[in-house]
């Protein structure tokens, strides 16, 4: 008697899972024509099933953690970016540190697509400054809030080359 599904079971199972046409009764009774108990079999489906609907609840889970993560590291960035035009530090050793900081929090933050993440986020660093001093320039008043404005501007160069990268580069690689 049979107690374990076979590799090819366990892929035709999951492939009805994903398919919507399962049907737990055939399942059943196509392991019993195969030779296995009827309590045995629907013991082997059920774990079968609960084990592919925890793996899928762990990628969803992953997932979103990533997607949490790689938000998080883009604001890091965005702030590491501001920090020295904003208060007027011109030292080129910020703009490294800023270069360097940003470099590694674009890595960890585009994991799958590496390359285009670090290039994209040493671009801001480089770009906020100029964009900051241009629009700000001959002024002796603001609003705070005005600062996004000089963000989004240095934020697009960034985009471009990220979304060039990676369509170029990583033309077969999905975003995990």
């Amino acid at each position: 008697m049979n107690r374990t599904l076979s590799p090819q079971q366990k892929d035709d199972l999951r492939l009805s899972f994903t398919q919507g046409k399962f049907s737990a009764e055939a399942a059943i009774i196509k392991l019993v024509n195969e030779g296995y108990e009827p309590d045995v079999a629907k013991a082997l489906i059920v774990a079968e099933f609960k084990k592919y609907k925890k793996e899928v609840f762990n990628r969803v889970i992953k997932r979103s953690n990533n997607e949490e993560t790689q938000k998080v590291l883009v604001i890091a960035i965005m702030l590491i970016s501001s920090f020295g035009p904003v208060f007027e530090v011109t030292s080129p050793l910020w703009l490294s540190v800023a270069m360097a900081a940003s470099g590694i929090a674009g890595y960890f933050s585009f994991k799958t697509k590496p390359i285009a993440g670090v290039l994209a986020s040493i671009i801001m660093p480089v770009v906020f400054p100029f964009v900051y001093n241009f629009y700000f320039a001959g002024r002796t008043s603001y609003i705070k809030i005005e600062v996004l404005i000089p963000i989004i501007i240095s934020a697009l160069p960034a985009l471009l080359i990220y979304y060039t990268i990676s369509k170029t580069v990583y033309a077969n690689v999905e975003n995990n």
